[in-house]
Formats: structure tokens, sequence, C-alpha cells
């Protein structure tokens, strides 16, 4: 449901002349597909003009109050003497970059702040909501007491920029399966498809296998819970996969069988993923430091526990 606390956002407008008599070599027009590694910044040439308009964010006015508490303990701890803003305006800028993923110069104009300062703000407020996410611990304590059998384990590629456009050590970031640059996320799932939790960003070239290894989610999980997961992470130990065909030949009876039963059971976890992917922030591309990807997705995860509370008696 739409809350009723709105935020400020801005576009850049520019003047465009009329059809009649218009000469298309005398207007030149940036490309409109603007490539990852450029600066998504506006251009600030003396005759744009931002068009400002008041949105609404599905986020609740609770979620934002607690953030804005946060903040304000936060102000108090370091003796911050002043701010541009109230600490319920910087909750709502943070809230609403996650949402949306709205650039700091269109935040920061229609807040009539810089666009350093509207980052200073929402990077501050990232990392306090990082800081409270839930630890991967304290999610099989609360399955193993909720009586859960089992628990369902995917992996999710988040897009990001390209980091660089020549090839060295940071091209790692770029999934061949996906054929762009992004970050590899394994995801904790209910048996029902909640999302549970969301580990650190791996660089995309990770597989999911890999990635469950160096997060030691079978020794961590699979040994008090049973894990469900797909044919990427076949030959994990603790971890219940389907049968994969054998290179020439056919499954048998039972095992197709065997199959539909687990893929049943374990397609409920691409809700989790969805509703990671909600927050836009993740769905499209990153705009920030690789070293920063996983406060974005630790923040996405300690709002999406305040809106949802999936481990709730």
């Amino acid at each position: 449901m739409i809350n009723d606390w709105d935020t400020r956002v801005a576009h850049p407008q520019h003047e465009v002349p009329d059809f009649d008599g218009f000469d298309q070599e005398s207007v030149e027009f940036g490309d409109p597909a603007m490539s990852s590694y450029q600066s998504p910044t506006p251009l600030s040439e003396p005759t744009g003009r931002w068009l400002t308009f008041t949105a609404a964010v599905a986020v609740s006015a609770a979620t934002r109050d607690w953030l804005a508490t946060k903040i304000t303990q936060r102000r108090w701890k370091i003796r911050s003497r002043w701010r541009l803003l109230d600490p319920t305006t910087q909750a709502t800028l943070v809230l609403a970059f996650l949402r949306t993923n709205l650039t700091y110069a269109e935040l920061a104009v229609a807040n009539h702040i810089s666009a350093s300062t509207c980052r200073r703000i929402i990077n501050e407020g990232i990392d306090l909501l990082a800081e409270r996410a839930i630890r991967l611990s304290e999610v099989v304590r609360l399955a193993r007491k909720a009586g859960w059998q089992y628990l369902l384990i995917d992996g999710v590629n988040v897009p990001t920029i390209a980091f660089a456009r020549r090839l060295h050590r940071r091209q790692q970031h770029y999934s061949g399966k996906h054929r762009r640059h992004g970050v590899n996320v394994q995801t904790i799932c209910a048996p029902d498809g909640r999302l549970l939790w969301a580990s650190a960003a791996l660089p995309g070239k990770v597989n999911d296998i890999t990635a469950a290894r160096r997060h030691r989610l079978p020794a961590k999980v699979g040994k008090l819970l049973g894990l469900l997961a797909d044919l990427g992470y076949l030959g994990l130990p603790d971890v219940a996969t389907g049968f994969r065909r054998p290179r020439g030949g056919q499954l048998s009876a039972d095992q197709r069988a065997a199959n539909r039963l687990h893929a049943s059971l374990r397609c409920l976890g691409e809700r989790g993923n969805a509703q990671l992917k909600w927050w836009r922030i993740l769905a499209t591309e990153l705009r920030c430091r690789p070293s920063r990807c996983t406060r974005m997705i630790k923040a996405v995860l300690t709002v999406y526990y305040r809106e949802h509370t999936p481990l709730a008696a």
C-alpha cells in the first residue's frame, strides 16, 4: 500500500524546438542509451532545466520513523551540531533511493541540496541499515524454532555498472552467464518462498556452488537444516539437488519423478529473489564502488525485515 509520505524528485528537461522548421543538423542530442561506465549526473549546461514533481514510495511510515530515530541517535553520538536536512527527510531520501534507484543529482535538486551532500547523507543511512542486517546464525536459530525441516538456497545476479573498460582484475565482475557486469548474491528462503537472508556480494564471474563454499553455507546451514538447491549446486555436501541426465543416457522413471517433486519444492525460492529485487537499487545497475555492494544488499535486507517480518511467529 502506498504510504502517506512522499519525496521530491527531479528530472532534467531540455528545450526542444517546434517540429515546424526543425533543423536536425543544428540541434545535437546526447546518446539516449548512456553506457554504464559514464557518469549518470545530468548535464549542467546553462539552458538545462529540471522538472520537479512529487512521488510516493511504497514503504511504510513506521519504517521511515524507525530509520529517522536511528539517524538521530547517531547524530547525538558523534555530536553533530547542525545538518542541512532533518532526520525524517534524510530517512525519506535513503528509502526513496533504495526503492527507486534515482541518481543523487535527481534527488538533490528537488531537495535543494548539492549532489555530494545527497550522496553523503544517503550513504550514512545505508551504513546504519547495513549494520543492523540479520545474521545467518540468527536465521538458522529461528528457522529451527519454527520447526522447518529445510530451507531453500539460490543464487541471484545483481547488475552493476561496468567498473572498467579495459581487461584487468576488476573484469572479474563480468558474468558470462548473464552477459553483464554484476555481483553474485546467495539467498536463503523459507519453504514457502519468503526471503530470509542474503549473503555478501561476490564478483559476478563466481558461480553459485563456489559462492556457497566461500560463504560456508553447507556447514552453517546444511548440517543443521536441510537445504534444497538446483543443479548448479550439484556435488555440494549436505545440499539436496535433482538428478542430472547422464551424457548419452536418460533418467529413470523414479529419477524423473524425484526431479518433479524436488522442483515443486525448490521453485518457491524464486519468490525470495523477486522480493530482493523488488528494491530497484538491486534490480537495475548498482552505481557504487565494488566494496559498497555488500552494504547496499544488507541495507535492503534490513528494510525488508522491517516491512515484512518473515520470521515472525
